[in-house]
This record gives structure tokens, sequence and C-alpha cells, in this order.
């Protein structure tokens, strides 16, 4: 990358539009006091900005379009604080929000409220340009591989009826006697990240199934299918249910305007989706289990973990709704 360095000179839109045009990545450097670096990506469509890290990551999650992470450069003794913006669209909007928290860093701010003025101030750019993280993305290729089965097996009314996950509520799928929490991973390993108490609780008097999929990047496999294209797939399969499956997409923050530019990742199912039945037995956290270990459960407030089921045996018998094919007439 080049590295410019010197006073911090502030860069026009065309002088950025250059470095987009480019093609290669390259970095500017922004200001001195804290030495604050700003990336240019045009290849992933990215800005960055790097800054000595004076404290812990911050939590950005609730805006899909950036994110941030702390690195250690190869060889290097520094440990960066770095922010990331999809920009794809609004480059010059996301480098005025990387400028503006350069700024409020050399007048003396920290990072985290630096960030979240910049963040407050340019609320509208992070709404006009949504963009799902990659966890998000995988995750609804996830359930888009469920709710494809579901289709096959209980007909596209019954099917969306019972896809929840785009209300946030508990579970992703409530069928008739019993629910499936969807996990999606892109490991080797059948490794699942577990958000919150409730994600893995059965519903009182319902059994909870766990269906884990795992999807690789496809290549140049023609059996891979980018997320806007499997939701084409669905889209094609539906007769009267399109309004409320893209109802349900755009709950989840998905935009049809630009997807097919800023998901191109052609994902494949590695093997068959496995079940496993969450009981006493399944590894899970759960309200009632933290009740058993600690005095003031009440008093945790969020906790996300990592379960491995790779070597659990999986259910002889899965939910048939996910492995039958209707012999329904077509719905009217």
């Amino acid at each position: 990358m080049d590295d410019h360095t010197g006073e911090s000179t502030a860069l026009t839109p065309e002088a950025l539009a250059a470095y987009m045009d480019a093609g290669a990545p390259s970095e500017q450097r922004l200001a001195d006091s804290p030495a604050c670096v700003l990336g240019i990506d045009p290849q992933r469509g990215e800005l960055t900005l790097r800054t000595p890290a004076t404290g812990p990551d911050i939590d950005v999650s609730a805006y899909r379009m950036i994110r941030t992470d702390l690195f250690e450069e190869p060889g290097g003794e520094t440990v960066w604080f770095r922010i990331t913006v999809d920009a794809e669209g609004v480059e010059y909007e996301a480098y005025s929000l990387l400028q503006s928290v350069a700024d409020q860093l050399q007048q003396g701010d920290d990072m985290e409220r630096a960030l979240y003025v910049a963040l407050d101030a340019y609320r509208g750019l992070l709404s006009r340009a949504p963009r799902l993280s990659e966890d998000q993305e995988t995750g609804l290729f996830g359930e888009l591989v469920a709710l494809n089965r579901l289709i096959e097996g209980i007909g596209e009314r019954r099917a969306l009826a019972a896809w929840l996950g785009p209300h946030s509520e508990e579970h992703d799928f409530v069928l008739g006697d019993c629910d499936v929490e969807v996990k999606t991973t892109r490991s080797e390993r059948r490794m699942h990240v577990i958000h919150g108490l409730g994600q893995l609780t059965p519903t009182p008097e319902r059994p909870l199934h766990l269906m884990s999929v795992q999807v690789t990047r496809a290549g140049a496999s023609d059996a891979g299918a980018t997320l806007p294209c499997m939701i084409e797939r669905i889209r094609r399969q539906l007769r009267t249910g399109r309004i409320d499956f893209d109802d349900k997409l755009t709950e989840l923050g998905w935009e049809d305007a630009r997807a097919d530019r800023l998901y191109t990742t052609q994902l494949l199912v590695r093997s068959e989706p496995h079940f496993y039945t969450v009981d006493e037995g399944f590894p899970a956290i759960t309200s009632d289990g933290l009740g058993c270990i600690l005095a003031r459960p009440e008093l945790v407030r969020g906790i996300d973990y990592r379960i491995d089921v790779t070597d659990l045996a999986p259910e002889a018998h899965p939910p048939a709704e996910f492995t039958a094919r209707t012999q329904e007439a077509p719905e009217a």
C-alpha cells in the first residue's frame, strides 16, 4: 500500500474518486496526534480508519454498514483500532464520517465518544446504505436453505407462516408441534454461535430442534449461489407468497438495490443439514441452568457463546416437514 505521511490534508471528492478508480489499495494519513490512517480498498468497496488502540473494541452491531476490530501488524508492537465502512456508492460520505472521527480524536476525545459523535452526525448515511454483515449474510443463507426445504415439504403458505426468524422471535421456525432454530456455519466443524439465553430455551411443552447447516465458498462450482441468487430462487417458487416473503426480508434489513454488488460470495451447502434435539443433555446455556450455578442469575443481562456439535449424534428422524415433499395442489 502507498503510505502518505505528513500534515493532515482533507481529500476532495475528485481526489477520493481518483484513488478508487486506481483500483489498488492505498493509504492516506489523516492526522498525526494520534496517528489516523485512512485505508482505501476499491476492490472491496471499503474505507477504513486505523489509529493506535487506547481501549477495548466498541460495539457497533446496530449499524449494518460499519464494523470495528483490534489488530496487530505482523512484526509490529502497536495494537490498532480499525473502523471499516462498506462505502460502495457512498464513498465520499463514508470518508467524511471517518474524517469526522479523526477530527474528534485530534480534539482530545477518546475513541468511543469520537465514534459515536460521528455516527450520530451521519445517521442518514448509515440508514441509507444498509449492508448485512458476513455473519448475517451466512445466517440468512442458512435460513433460506431451511425455508426452501420447508416450502417443498409443506407448501409455501404454511412454510412462510412458520418462518418467524425475521420477526426476532426466540426461534426461527414454529411448526405445528415443534420449534426449529437454524444455525449456519462456514467452519469445517459444526461450530455455532448462540446469542442470548432464550435462543436455545424450548417453549414449554414444545420440542425444540437445532438445525445445523454447513456452507462453504463454492468457488467456480456451478452448484453454488450468492445470497441474491438464493432469494430469487425462492421467489420463483412462490405463487401467492411473494409479498409475504419480501416483507420478511425487509424486516431483516434486506434491500434489492445494489445487492448483486454487495453480496458476491458464492456459497454451497457443504453437507446434509443435521438436526439435534435441544433437551437436558444438549450443550445449551439457559436461564434455568444459570439459576443452578449463580446466586443472582437475573443480573446476567446478555450472553453469547459458541458450541461445537460435530461429535454429537444427530437425530435419526428429523422433523418430517423438512424432509417430506408436498403432494398438495398449487395454492390459490
